[in-house]
């Protein structure tokens, strides 16, 4: 099956959705992968959450009608939706991008930030979580329409 035909058979936003995941899933697994082999826990939590992502890949291989894929992009965006950082843009669950909500608190010394927290929800997560339901949903109803009788 080539790509364009399968793109038909899913629906243009849930093959966006698809892209959207393993670019970003894997863009934050390179860009993280420095900061990962010092040590950083951040780093490392961003890049297991990457390869989580990369569950897109199931999308397009087109097993159990891309439920598999969906549903890996689902718990992808659940697992980005709590934000929390001990660092200034050490939020744990980022992938490329994140919107964050919620409340920062950051003591400052002599200019040097000694503490900070960040504590709240990631926007994006929620959009993806949002997106991806919607697409599923997309996609129940267009195999019901396929396999109901024609008149």
């Amino acid at each position: 099956m080539d790509i364009g035909q399968r793109i038909d058979d899913m629906g243009r936003s849930a093959s966006l959705l698809g892209a959207w995941a393993m670019v970003a899933s894997g863009l934050s697994i390179l860009l993280n992968a420095g900061d990962a082999v010092d040590g950083e826990g951040a780093a490392i939590s961003r890049i297991v959450l990457g390869l989580i992502g990369l569950a897109a890949a199931l999308f397009w291989s087109g097993r159990n009608d891309a439920k598999d894929g969906l549903c890996g992009i689902l718990v992808w965006g659940v697992l980005q939706i709590p934000c929390y950082a001990s660092a200034p843009d050490g939020n744990v669950t980022k992938q490329l991008f994140d919107g964050f909500l919620g409340a920062t608190s950051q003591t400052t010394v002599n200019g040097e930030i000694t503490s900070y927290s960040q504590v709240g929800i990631n926007l994006v997560g929620v959009a993806v979580v949002i997106w991806a339901s919607t697409c599923r949903g997309r996609l129940d109803l267009w195999r019901r329409r396929a396999l109901s009788p024609t008149a």
